[in-house]
């Protein structure tokens, strides 16, 4: 949509100068002048894709379009014989300037005005995530017989208090000083 937007802007600037300087409204004189701007206007959305790799339709990305459009315009009409007279440039600048940032400040104002639907917590910037639903297995590993750690429990690790000294010694460990060693 936002394409069709910028194309509508430069097809109107187009057929608005053409009236106005009294030529005629015929589809091939359309595009003779057209084609330039609607090729610097390719040049700003590519520009924006590849830069930003978002399509230009943000409020800021409309500047980078409007220069381009107007600068590249310019140009590819200049290389081929048409006329870039000031009043023209000037002129030119200012309608595409107010036109292709201006569609974008109007729906960034009213994006802006639209209360936000309601967010449940925790979801984070505003993504909206189903509850999530577990799936029983059971106990395969046998954890629910396991009474927690013993002083005697085989293959757990844990040593009994009667042993900790003459194991820590075996295996070369310092044993932290207690208060009553000192």
């Amino acid at each position: 949509m936002a394409a069709g937007l910028d194309v509508l802007v430069v097809a109107v600037f187009t057929l608005i100068g053409r009236r106005t300087h009294a030529e005629p409204l015929d589809p091939a004189g359309w595009w003779d002048t057209a084609w330039p701007f609607l090729a610097g206007l390719a040049i700003g959305w590519s520009v924006v894709a590849l830069s930003s790799r978002a399509w230009p339709t943000r409020l800021w990305h409309g500047v980078t379009v409007w220069i381009a459009t107007v600068f590249g315009g310019m140009a590819l009409r200049d290389m081929v014989g048409q006329g870039t007279a000031l009043p023209f440039v000037v002129v030119a600048t200012i309608f595409l300037g107010v036109t292709l940032v201006g569609w974008r400040l109007l729906v960034w104002a009213v994006d802006r005005r639209r209360p936000e639907p309601a967010r449940p917590s925790g979801t984070g910037r505003g993504r909206v995530h189903p509850p999530m639903q577990h799936t029983e297995v059971g106990d395969p590993l046998g954890l629910e017989e396991l009474s927690g750690p013993r002083e005697a429990t085989p293959g757990r690790g844990v040593v009994p208090p009667a042993d900790r000294e003459r194991i820590a010694g075996e295996l070369g460990i310092r044993q932290p000083r207690s208060p009553e060693d000192s």
